[in-house]
């Protein structure tokens, strides 16, 4: 895909361009400005953020994720966005496979996220993932709809990926 679109690992001044775009598509869960600096900086080596040059270096894709401390060699994938105006065009699976790619993430053998039941192309994106990587999905119930207690909160459904096969 040709575009100008750069892709790097966060840093604090993309954290309210981040909350922004997260802000603007529902119905992901927002989070504090605070925990998106976080993001940009404590988990920064398994976050992305994909900037236009060409919308005034406007955030476009974000993915926060991290290694879960009871499995160290997984990428859990906390949430992933990308702006209306780039869906469509296979940033996600982009952006993810940066944080795979990355050297000092060499290691990771797993990727791991929870997805609601009707967020069909969240979905596919991990279905997509784990066909790239030549690696089996499987899912499971992680977080049943009465975890979240009162409000019509859906389940989530851990898919876990892997090993991952890289080149």
């Amino acid at each position: 895909m040709e575009d100008n679109i750069i892709i790097r690992r966060p840093e604090v001044k993309d954290a309210f361009g981040i909350w922004t775009l997260i802000k603007n598509s529902e119905p992901l869960d927002l989070n504090s400005k605070y925990a998106y600096m976080l993001f940009c900086t404590h988990f920064r080596d398994t976050s992305v953020v994909a900037i236009d040059p060409d919308q005034d270096d406007k955030v476009v894709g974000f993915v926060s994720g991290y290694r879960p401390p009871v499995q160290p060699d997984a990428l859990f994938v906390w949430q992933v966005v990308v702006d209306s105006s780039m869906r469509g065009r296979g940033l996600a699976p982009r952006i993810i496979r940066d944080i795979l790619e990355r050297e000092y993430n060499q290691d990771i053998n797993y990727l791991q996220a929870t997805v609601g039941p009707s967020n069909k192309p969240s979905e596919g994106l991990f279905r997509k993932l784990a066909k790239y990587y030549d690696a089996k999905c499987e899912t499971s119930v992680f977080f049943s709809k009465e975890d979240f207690g009162e409000g019509d909160h859906e389940e989530e459904v851990l898919f876990h990926i892997g090993p991952i096969k890289r080149g």
